[in-house]
């Protein structure tokens, strides 16, 4: 398989070799809870609070970034997502809780809100299906205030632009709305019903994509998908499961996004995947994160040598245990190894996923400290 294009700050796909290190800092996937971010940025001497320019995601983490905190951190990235329905309001209950516009509960556990109330728990038909309240892709104020967002960004220099995630993704999406065990026994006792579930997600996702793209698609150069197919010791359904029912909707939402925007396509899935990486590739996928450090299963040795030509790793920067518990200087050896090993060609630093509560910031700007030395310096490995 051919290597494809690098991406670079000025999402010129035919600059290919850049050798400029990059790091990502934001979105759904590669950011903050909101606590870790409200101390970071009082770090930083910005302020302990949220402003109009910041936003939080239904799980309580951080979606839109200070600009002051990406100019500290050297990203270069600026996100744009998606707006809700015209109509949508999230009304908060006195307990916290509220509700999506898939009509998916939240309600606060600790420092973030999970999803309690799975609304198809009791469906069991086509018919069920065919008359639950669905989102509305075409819904007029998901493109409101857009284009000038757009706009805004593009008249900072040196900023890549990117699409952020419309939803979790087509199978997490499912269970989101079944219940995870519900879902995983519909794939194995009524596969049916479970495909003709994962059908109507997957019109819902094009949908959505179609109305985003058409505004920005030719200003991005990256476009965020996700869903997880992993845990921390390996993949929560089997290969064959996954290229049977879920590998064949991917490759059509890829397909369908590749149509309309020549950005690269990141995916994202937490855990040890190895064993899909190569249908990933085979699918679309260009950029792949988080790329979990999860010892013997995701070494970045082996992503690189088995996948090094054909993806962009994203991620790698470990929040469960390095940046709550270790020292500066291990960081920033851990930061070096990763471009050492999988090249400033073919890696962007980000973190694997929220950076959790409790973080030190001192450690958070010890990793993109490092890294900025790689970046001002031109260093490479």
């Amino acid at each position: 398989m051919n290597a494809q294009p690098i991406l670079t700050t000025q999402c010129l796909l035919e600059n290919q070799g850049s050798r400029r290190a990059l790091v990502d800092l934001g979105g759904r996937v590669a950011s903050f809870s909101t606590p870790a971010y409200l101390d970071f940025k009082n770090f930083l001497g910005l302020g302990s609070n949220l402003t109009a320019e910041e936003s939080v995601t239904f799980l309580n983490t951080v979606a839109e970034i200070n600009e002051q905190v990406l100019q500290i951190t050297s990203c270069p990235f600026r996100r744009i997502y998606l707006r809700p329905p015209q109509n949508f309001e999230k009304k908060i209950e006195a307990d916290g809780s509220f509700y999506d516009e898939w009509k998916v509960k939240y309600e606060p556990r600790g420092f973030f809100n999970e999803r309690t109330q799975p609304p198809l728990v009791c469906a069991q038909s086509k018919t069920d299906l065919a008359a639950y309240p669905w989102p509305d892709p075409l819904d007029p104020g998901r493109l409101a205030g857009l284009r000038e967002r757009v706009e805004s960004l593009q008249r900072k220099p040196g900023i890549a632009l990117v699409a952020g995630h419309i939803s979790a993704g087509i199978f997490q999406d499912c269970w989101n709305l079944r219940g995870m065990q519900n879902f995983l026994e519909d794939m194995v006792v009524a596969p049916r019903f479970a495909e003709y579930l994962m059908d109507k997600i997957t019109e819902i996702h094009l949908g959505l994509w179609d109305v985003f793209l058409s505004l920005v698609g030719e200003y991005v150069c990256m476009v965020e998908t996700a869903d997880d197919l992993g845990s921390q010791k390996g993949l929560l359904i089997s290969p064959k499961m996954y290229r049977r029912m879920i590998k064949p909707r991917h490759e059509r939402l890829n397909r369908h996004i590749r149509s309309r925007t020549r950005a690269k396509i990141l995916f994202h899935s937490c855990g040890a995947i190895m064993p899909l990486i190569g249908d990933l590739i085979e699918i679309g996928v260009q950029i792949l994160n988080p790329i979990q450090p999860l010892p013997g299963l995701m070494d970045p040795e082996i992503l690189s040598q088995r996948f090094g030509k054909d993806l962009i790793f994203h991620g790698g920067l470990d929040v469960q245990k390095l940046l709550l518990e270790g020292t500066p200087a291990q960081i920033r050896e851990h930061v070096r190894h990763y471009y050492q090993t999988l090249s400033v060609e073919h890696y962007i630093m980000a973190p694997t996923n929220s950076i959790q509560p409790g973080t030190p910031p001192e450690n958070i700007m010890a990793a993109y400290a490092c890294a900025k030395e790689l970046i001002d310096c031109s260093k490479v490995y």
